[in-house]
């Protein structure tokens, strides 16, 4: 573990180093201004909502030496409702891969995820303070050994707070419950809360730290707590962002790590 996190801590480093050189304004003046701030606050606070496509690439190791890949396209496409009212509909389209299981029973298997379509709104209350929410369906379209194999409905709510414009605080839940299982696929019902704090450094850089914590009610209301490190760089001189995040549990689960990469386009 202490290698891999080295090897992170690299990658982030090189990642840095050429991002800073390919996004530099070449008349040296860079500076965060406010669309770009928000949309790179927009990768953990909800209450924002632009126009983007995006793909993101998840890796998770577990303990028994299995490892799954999940490369999700997806697209948001935001309306202006008034001054302060937004809202928009959200489609995820992921393809999810499994490998290298210590247990020679467990097959490699790769195919389509589970579909995601979501709508939800925001309103800003003022130039500090925003919230919003929304419902999304997830659909078990994937093959039964990478699927959840339920129908999930997801009720997802968010409150942001710009302390400065530098700095916003955005806690955000997500409420899930399956309301259909297949096959023998167990019962959902858990509660996830996110407690993220962005900064927003100068060149368009941010760096977001979060505590994370789950309450699982159908394993006795279980609890699990974890901490990601998020750092983001939106280019120059186009509307394109790319973040590398880092997520660690706290508990002795079968999670050892979950790594995510995600390049980001935004319509203007």
């Amino acid at each position: 573990m202490n290698r891999l996190l080295l090897a992170v801590s690299c990658a982030i480093a090189a990642a840095a180093f050429a991002l800073d050189v390919w996004g530099a304004d070449p008349n040296g003046t860079q500076s965060s201004d406010p669309t770009s701030a928000n949309d790179l606050k927009e990768l953990s606070d909800p209450t924002i909502l632009t126009r983007r496509v995006w793909l993101e690439t998840e890796w998770n190791k577990f303990t028994d030496g299995t490892s799954t890949v999940e490369e999700t396209l997806a697209a948001l496409w935001a309306w202006q409702l008034t001054d302060s009212m937004d809202w928009a509909v959200r489609l995820r389209l992921p393809a999810k891969f499994r490998f290298g299981s210590d247990n020679p029973d467990v097959s490699d298997v790769g195919g389509l995820g589970d579909i995601k379509p979501a709508i939800g709104g925001a309103y800003r209350i003022n130039k500090a303070w925003r919230v919003g929410g929304g419902l999304e369906l997830q659909i078990p379209t994937g093959r039964h050994e990478i699927s959840d194999n339920v129908w999930r409905i997801q009720e997802f709510g968010a409150m942001a707070w710009d302390l400065t414009p530098w700095l916003t605080l955005s806690p955000s839940f997500e409420y899930n419950q399956s309301i259909a299982e297949e096959g023998s696929a167990r019962r959902l019902h858990f509660i996830e809360t996110f407690y993220p704090a962005t900064i927003i450094l100068p060149h368009k850089w941010a760096i977001t730290t979060q505590y994370e914590l789950k309450a699982d009610f159908e394993n006795n209301n279980y609890l699990t707590h974890s901490a990601k490190l998020l750092v983001a760089k939106e280019l120059g001189n186009i509307p394109l962002s790319f973040a590398l995040s880092v997520r660690r549990s706290f508990d002795s689960g079968e999670n050892e790590f979950r790594m995510n990469f995600i390049v980001t386009y935004y319509f203007r």
